[in-house]
């Protein structure tokens, strides 16, 4: 059986745990989700998914002899679709199960929600 193909609002996004330099603790929050949708193919009214991309953002602090430095900083984590037997206009769509992790753990996902495209 194929792979489903992921449409728009299939992407997840999830904070990484390693924090920013040089901080020592705080924590990610994802910004919204940009999604890159085709205009040939969809299932339900939702376009299938070309690329997805994500700023995550830190803030946190660096424990220093004279106290707590602030720390705050941003990854972007760019999801794009690998080789597959299912093209829009020539272009791979993004299908269930990819995923793309930056430095600090901060990830994209596809969790396809749709059960009609799949590859072949």
């Amino acid at each position: 059986m194929g792979k489903k193909i992921g449409v728009e609002g299939d992407v997840l996004a999830t904070p990484g745990t390693s924090p920013y330099p040089p901080a020592d603790n705080g924590a990610w929050a994802p910004g919204k989700v940009s999604e890159t949708s085709c205009a040939t193919v969809a299932s339900g009214g939702k376009k299938g998914l070309l690329k997805a991309t994500c700023t995550f953002n830190f803030t946190g602090t660096q424990t220093t002899p004279n106290g707590p430095v602030p720390v705050s900083g941003s990854e972007t984590v760019t999801l794009e679709a690998k080789a597959s037997t299912l093209t829009s206009a020539g272009k791979v769509l993004l299908l269930d199960g990819e995923e793309q992790a930056g430095n600090y753990g901060n990830k994209l996902k596809v969790v396809a929600s749709q059960q009609k495209l799949t590859t072949s």
